[in-house]
């Protein structure tokens, strides 16, 4: 499971939630098998975390997919609620980087936890359009309307 491959996955499904790439026929049927596929990849990862042992880094990878991956479809609070536990027990363990501004914007959106805004605006004041990703782009877009 290399970052590379959770990362295309993950842009992926930034693509679904901001609509983009969708048929402009996109039916309900189609939001429901998005979901299916969503909900079966994410119960995958967990089922990846629990019988692995990973660095601190590579479970930020899994844990920010699975938040992603959440965003498709219907709501799963139980999912939502494992994943938020999961990456509170590991912020502590985790250097200041993308990976963790990524993982505070979703934990802070299923939370409103606001003791993480701080830590999220001081880690994203460190970003410059030369180094921002597409991702980081995606991230932004999520994160900044709830400010203006």
């Amino acid at each position: 499971m290399s970052p590379s491959s959770l990362q295309k996955y993950r842009l992926g499904c930034y693509r679904q939630m901001m609509l983009e790439d969708l048929s402009d026929d996109y039916a309900i049927q189609d939001y429901q098998s998005d979901w299916h596929h969503a909900q079966d990849e994410v119960k995958r990862l967990f089922a990846y975390l629990d019988i692995h042992h990973l660095s601190s880094e590579q479970e930020a990878e899994i844990l920010l997919t699975i938040f992603v991956a959440l965003q498709i479809g219907y709501r799963n609070w139980e999912l939502f609620q494992r994943a938020a536990d999961h990456t509170y027990d590991l912020l502590p363990h985790l250097s200041d980087s993308k990976l963790k501004c990524h993982l505070l914007v979703h934990l802070y959106q299923e939370t409103q936890d606001e003791d993480l805004l701080p830590e999220i605006d001081q880690l994203m004041d460190t970003w410059t359009e030369a180094t921002m990703t597409e991702e980081d782009h995606y991230l932004q877009a999520l994160y900044e309307p709830q400010f203006q």
